[in-house]
């Protein structure tokens, strides 16, 4: 086993996963200046941690970050507390949390706060299998103000408490606004109906293709039209319901960022690059600065295009406002596979790899906020696979909508990975892959192809780590190979079972390259 064929230090390991006993798990080091390999095998493989220069003593400890907080490089690239280039990767808490009593796991309307936390310890406790390191967790103005200056402080603690339970297992987490077609008395959620004249229907959760309202509906329309013109000064209480989820969590250590606006609506807007550049951005250039008034520098600020741009059906104008520590979220669906149907032809490889040239010329960072496909839609499995793909190519982050769980379906759409009864769905079977979740240096390549993940950087001295998803390796036979092709020797890893990960480390300059075989 890796056999050093074009005169490369290497080492490869051959271990049972399951028998590595967590934090105590194997490791091993480049055999500098030999060809061949080295390894061991068995229940007790050798355990072992960088030393710069020299052999591996003892386990790589695990790197725990103080808070969830990243910078953004003049890459584009999401940077940890010890200089590390982190990738997003999650999930939304999406679809359930759209309506009361606004979470993502069944609950009573009227239970008390101490339930809501136990639920969400539990339903955190599950993703953590996963492999991901990121929530991003929608919330709802009309749940946190149901009336004009009334706000919900029961409804702040449950936010809260998610937030809590996230953190806890070291989820970062996206405090995300999120509307879709408006308020639900158009079948859509997020503003409040009193923001809307008149005497607001009912809320509706009736419409297959409610989508479409943000084209065809000429209350939904209209709607956007009131707010993009500050009608009644609707983005002063805009600013205002953010101020108080703001003061709420903002401070909490595991939130990353703060999304401004879900796919703002274009109202009767027709040439959209022009309604981009004379609306949206000069609004998302205000918000920000309140927001930054409101929650200091540390928190990302997120931003967000419409809906449309998500579909690869036009030219996207992927704008960038002025400001520091922001995150580009876009969108990225097939209108076929989100109702369950064949997909009708979007490349998300192609819309995928835009978002990594802006990021990497823009200086900003890019979290792919939504990506995902129906419950059993034919090509699905393969267009996700391609998804992912291109996320990981260009060292993206990523939340797949999404995780939720709920016997009744919102306008009938079935995107989440978990069933009504709380079974994981074969989405999870593609979703669920490794990545390399932090680089302790500048990022080269990585790619996984079902069975081998490859992994390459430079190294600064630091630890990397790469997510070894406990529910796809956790009985799994695993090889390891690790290869300096240019630079210093020393480098050699840790294989951690109970976190589900791989850290290496090596010199400052080693050019690593790490293949992991399932």
């Amino acid at each position: 086993m890796g056999a050093n064929m074009r005169g490369f230090v290497s080492a490869s390991f051959l271990l049972l996963w399951a028998a590595c006993g967590g934090a105590e798990g194997g490791g091993g080091t480049e055999a500098a200046g030999t060809t061949g390999a080295t390894g061991s095998s068995g229940a007790e493989p050798t355990t072992g941690a960088a030393m710069l220069p020299g052999s591996c003593a003892s386990p790589i400890e695990p790197v725990l970050s103080s808070s969830a907080r990243l910078t953004v490089d003049a890459r584009g690239r999401m940077i940890d507390e010890f200089g590390r280039d982190v990738q997003l990767r999650g999930v939304n808490t999406g679809g359930r949390s759209k309506w009361a009593p606004f979470v993502p796991f069944p609950i009573e309307a009227e239970a008390e706060l101490a339930a809501v936390e136990a639920a969400a310890d539990e339903f955190f406790a599950r993703l953590t299998g996963w492999g991901i390191n990121a929530v991003r967790m929608p919330f709802s103005w009309e749940a946190l103000e149901p009336s004009p200056g009334s706000y919900d402080a029961r409804y702040l603690d449950r936010y809260a408490a998610m937030v809590d339970a996230g953190w806890r297992h070291r989820m970062r987490v996206v405090v995300d606004f999120h509307q879709d077609v408006y308020a639900s008395p158009f079948c859509g959620d997020g503003f409040p109906p009193w923001t809307l004249p008149g005497e607001p229907g009912p809320p509706r959760r009736d419409c297959p293709n409610w989508g479409l309202k943000y084209v065809n509906d000429p209350e939904v329309r209209a709607a956007f039209d009131r707010f993009w013109a500050d009608e009644g000064q609707i983005q002063g209480k805009f600013v205002a319901m953010w101020a108080q989820m703001i003061a709420r969590v903002a401070d909490h250590p595991g939130v990353v960022g703060l999304e401004i606006l879900n796919e703002p609506g274009w109202g009767t807007a027709v040439d959209l690059a022009a309604w981009k550049q004379a609306v949206l951005t000069p609004f998302h250039e205000r918000v920000i600065a309140e927001m930054r008034a409101l929650a200091g520098e540390e928190p990302l600020i997120f931003y967000d295009n419409p809906g449309t741009d998500a579909l690869g059906f036009q030219e996207v104008e992927h704008a960038r406002p002025a400001g520091e520590g922001l995150v580009y979220a876009p969108h990225v669906y097939d209108p076929g596979l989100i109702q369950g149907m064949p997909a009708i032809g979007t490349m998300p490889e192609v819309l995928i790899g835009e978002f990594a040239t802006f990021a990497a010329t823009a200086g900003v960072g890019v979290l792919v906020g939504e990506f995902g496909i129906g419950d059993g839609a034919p090509g699905g499995e393969a267009w996700l696979t391609k998804a992912l793909a291109a996320i990981d190519a260009g060292r993206l982050g990523g939340t797949l909508w999404e995780c939720s769980q709920s016997a009744e379906l919102w306008n009938e759409e079935d995107l989440s990975v978990l069933a009504a009864d709380g079974s994981e769905r074969a989405t999870l079977d593609v979703f669920v892959r490794p990545y390399l979740r932090a680089v302790a240096g500048a990022f080269e390549q990585f790619s996984w192809d079902g069975s081998v993940a490859t992994g390459r950087w430079t190294s600064d001295g630091g630890v990397t780590e790469l997510a070894l998803p406990r529910r796809l390796f956790g009985d799994a036979e695993v090889e390891v190979e690790l290869t300096t092709l240019a630079g210093p020797a020393g480098t050699c890893f840790t294989l951690d079972a109970e976190r589900g990960e791989l850290r290496v480390q090596g010199p400052a300059g080693a050019q690593v390259e790490v293949r992991v075989t399932r």
